[in-house]
Parts: C-alpha cells; structure tokens; sequence
C-alpha cells in the first residue's frame, strides 16, 4: 500500500512538472517577440511621470527592490557586504533545478497545501498569499511596467529583457533569505518557478493589463532604497503595491488596499482631477521566524499592527508615512521627488525611527535608483 501511494504522488508529481515546463517554454516564446512600431500603448508606465515613485521606476531601482526586499522583515543583517549571496545561491539553486526530488522529499501534499493553496487562512498555512498577490500580480505588474519602459527607449526585446531582470532579482532575494540553510527549500520552487513565471505569462497579455490597469488597477509604490556607506547597511529597500477601485455612487471615495510586507485595507479620498489622500490600517510582517514542518525547513511571518496615510498624485506616490507597534515601535516617512522644486534637483528624503534601527536619514533622487544616507546604529 505503501509503495502503491508513493508512485501515484512520484506520477502526479512528475506530470505537475512535465505540464509547468511547457507552460515555461511559452512563456520564454512569449517573452521573446517584439511587438510591431504601430503597438506601443502602455498600461503601467507613463513617461510624462516625471515626480514621485514613477519618477524613481527603472531597470536598476526594481532590481535593488526586489533583490533586498527580504532586509525590511528584521531576521537579517542590513550590511550588503555579510550577506550570504554564495551558500543562499547553491542552495536555491540546488532546489529549483531539481524541483521533483525536492517537492518529494517535502511532501507533495505538503507543498501543495502550504505554498499553493489551502483553506485554512491562518498566519501559519498562509504562504500561498504572499505567492498569489506579490508574485503573480505585484511582480507580474513589475514586469510589464518594465517592458514598457524598455520598449519606450527603443530596447529590443523589451519583455525578454523585464523578464530576466524579473527573475535575477527574486533569485537574489531568495538566496538572501536562504541565509546559510543547506537542504529542502521549497519556498523558491514555489516563487520563483511556479508564481512569478505565472505572473510574467499572464502579464504578457492585453487582456491582463487591461484588467489590472483599468478594471481593478494596481500601482507600484515601492519605497526609496537607500544606501549607508559608513555601515553597509541597505535601508528602505521593498516592493509595494497599490490596488484601488472607486467606490459605487460615492463621489471621490475608493477602496484602497496596500501591499507587500504590509496587508492594510483603507479608504482614498480624491482631492481633485490629480491629487488624492488615502489613509489604512493592518498588519506588517516585523520578523521571518525560521521553522521545522514535518521535519523540513518553513518560514513563519511574525505580525505587527500597521497604519499608513499617504499622498498620490496621478497615482504615483509622493508621500507616505507609515507606523508600527506595539510588538515593534516603528516610523518611516518617504517624500518622493517632485515635492521639493525643480530648481533643486527635485530631491526626495527618507526619515525612519525605530527599536532596531534607530533613526537613519537619507536623500533621493528623480531617475537615480538609489539613495544615500545615514543612521545613527
């Protein structure tokens, strides 16, 4: 009986990854064709944005985002130079070149349950939410947003190049958040192989870019990376995402929902024909808890209270403010380029305080992807 339960999981396992690496080679077909000079409508990006986080958007600034987005959740040291890029980078690889034996040894069951989808939605069988709305919407938005700033500066093969970009720097965050583990990691399998490459298929398409830019729109507000010469240290370095949609017969209200290590539902208030002002209130993930599942590694979000008020203009943010507590006493205010006036290099600034930080000041910006800074750790 046993030996019977174990080749019906190796088959279904086996026919799983047979059926995913098709999928893989046409998304790599997508990718991979250019469109026609007369087809260049844009859903994400607009070059006339010249101010706040669109201003910062680029190749360089989404990279560096996503690659040390894992440095915000409080288990890993913020000093780029100690970070374990060599052991994380063999052991993911390790793990999704060989996605099958992985998955086995985890527990084909147990995977699916825990990294694809579950019905019971708690803090501790929630890892396929994160892979749903950062993964394949949040990056998938990414992506298109830079094929269509590629595309814009007349780079061939716009989506091929947005789509190794897309996976360099998720690769690089999940090797940092291996950290010097050696063994069954199947959190990138998931994230990497099955979550972003379905964001990046679905994102290759009108019919999805439509939907998430018109229908139901997603924004990027990812904050300001900066970066601490004296201490190494990265600060302020994330993805974030917007989803907004007007409220039925009321005027200049929306619902609003901002995400990525933060899940806070809100209300936006429209001020006029550009500017609005939204306000939310959630959960933060503070800290990643290192686990055991059956014996294998798992990762467990720690939770704190969140709340954020922020300032759009055209829906590309110029300012937010964000505080946190009481597990863990935080604030950080972003003011984005285009707040201070042109005539002084259209600056934006990066203030946090906090427990474990301290206070760090830093200075950005327009069409630079990185900031400098300072902290008093």
């Amino acid at each position: 009986m046993q030996r019977s339960s174990f080749c019906s999981t190796k088959r279904n396992v086996n026919f799983f990854m047979k059926i995913f690496f098709c999928y893989v080679i046409f998304v790599v077909s997508l990718c991979a064709q250019e469109l026609p000079a007369t087809q260049h409508h844009y859903y994400f990006y607009h070059p006339d944005h010249t101010y706040g986080s669109d201003a910062q958007f680029g190749p360089l600034s989404l990279f560096i985002n996503g690659s040390y987005d894992i440095l915000r959740n409080g288990g890993h040291g913020k000093n780029i130079f100690r970070q374990p890029y060599s052991a994380g980078a063999k052991n993911v690889w390790q793990n999704i070149s060989n996605p099958v034996p992985a998955i086995r040894d985890f527990g084909a069951q147990q995977f699916f349950d825990q990294e694809i989808f579950n019905l019971q939605l708690n803090v501790k069988h929630a890892e396929f939410l994160p892979n749903i709305v950062d993964h394949t919407i949040g990056n998938g938005m990414q992506y298109a947003k830079l094929a269509e700033y590629l595309d814009y500066r007349d780079v061939r093969y716009p989506y091929l190049w947005s789509a190794l970009v897309t996976s360099a720097y998720q690769f690089m965050n999940e090797a940092i958040e291996n950290d010097y583990y050696v063994g069954t990691n199947v959190d990138p399998i998931s994230d990497i192989l099955i979550f972003n490459t379905l964001g990046i298929g679905l994102f290759s398409f009108d019919i999805t870019k439509h939907f998430f830019s018109h229908v139901l729109p997603v924004y990027d507000w990812s904050p300001q990376p900066v970066f601490e010469p004296m201490s190494g240290r990265m600060q302020n370095a994330g993805q974030q995402y917007v989803m907004r949609k007007k409220i039925p017969y009321i005027e200049n209200f929306s619902f609003f929902f901002y995400w990525g290590i933060y899940a806070m539902p809100g209300i936006s208030y429209t001020v006029d024909h550009e500017n609005s002002i939204s306000f939310a209130y959630g959960q933060v993930v503070n800290k990643l808890k290192e686990g055991r599942e059956l014996g294998r590694r798992k990762i467990d979000p720690d939770l704190d209270g969140a709340i954020g008020f922020f300032y759009d203009r055209n829906n590309s943010l110029m300012a937010s403010l964000l505080l946190t507590g009481p597990g863990l006493y935080n604030a950080q205010l972003n003011i984005y380029p285009g707040i201070i006036s042109e005539n002084f290099g259209k600056p934006g600034f990066f203030l946090g305080a906090g427990e474990w930080d301290k206070f760090i000041f830093g200075i950005t910006f327009a069409d630079i992807p990185i900031g400098f800074g300072v902290g008093s750790r």
